[in-house]
């Protein structure tokens, strides 16, 4: 099926590592052209080593960015639309999870918090807004978590500042859909990315990663019987990304193997 993204410039805020790579990696392979940045610059280096592998250096832009700082990311942005002389579509992939409950949450985790689940995006759809305009319109997708709807106690600064995010790009979705903008978001569940295999590391370093990962999903009760991969939510976000999704704006598509209650 040809998605219609050949040519197409998609920035990837968080773009180099987990979810936010493989998409990178797989839109290249679309035949699109990608941007990827992230606060590592050693991690940033070794992405765009990995993507050369599915993408030429033409095809390819990378830059050291914090997500969360606003100069930054305008400077990124700006970068971005000089390499290409464009910009199609805005993925806004960065995230990090806090553990602990309400008294154990520092006042600057809470801060962080905020500033990533809110401010990222919010500078992020800024800068690249007149860019996407320009184009005639494109594509946001934000990537949630289910958390946004079903909060859990021990890692309630995640879930508040989730939910809020979700009711933003909901309001986004309206505001920009008269630029031809169609915003939607991308809710996980458990995947298997590069925090989750932090986490084995430090907690069950002698386990397999399959028993590990196998363990989990009973223990959470995932109703598929397993965790969820990184190209698994790459393909959702293609999709929204692609001419398949042309009327699909507002609209949050979950990826948790059925995990969760809510509507």
């Amino acid at each position: 099926m040809d998605l219609g993204l050949k040519g197409k410039v998609a920035v990837i805020m968080g773009g180099t590592s987990g979810v936010g790579l493989k998409t990178a990696e797989m839109f290249l392979q679309e035949g699109a052209k990608v941007a990827v940045c992230g606060r590592n610059a050693e991690r940033k280096e070794k992405a765009y080593d990995h993507l050369l592998k599915f993408g030429s250096a033409e095809s390819i832009y990378s830059a050291t960015c914090d997500v969360t700082n606003k100069e930054e990311v305008k400077h990124f942005i700006e970068g971005t639309a000089t390499f290409f002389g464009g910009i199609d579509i805005l993925v806004n992939a960065a995230g990090q999870s806090v553990m602990g409950h309400f008294f154990d949450v520092t006042d600057e985790q809470w801060e962080q918090q905020i500033q990533l689940k809110y401010f990222a995006i919010i500078y992020a759809v800024k800068a690249v807004h007149p860019y996407l305009v320009k184009q005639g319109g494109g594509r946001i997708i934000n990537i949630n978590a289910t958390l946004a709807k079903e909060p859990e106690r021990h890692m309630v600064a995640t879930a508040a500042t989730r939910a809020g995010l979700l009711n933003l790009s909901k309001t986004l979705s309206q505001e920009l859909a008269a630029d031809n903008i169609l915003v939607n978001s991308v809710s996980l569940g458990l995947i298997r990315t590069d925090q989750w295999e932090r986490r084995r590391m430090k907690n069950a370093p002698d386990m397999k990663a399959e028993d590990y990962y196998a363990d989990l999903a009973k223990k959470r009760n995932i109703p598929l019987g397993r965790v969820g991969e990184a190209e698994e939510v790459a393909s959702v976000i293609l999709f929204l990304a692609s001419n398949k999704a042309s009327y699909v704006a507002g609209s949050t598509i979950e990826t948790a193997g059925a995990l969760g209650k809510a509507l």
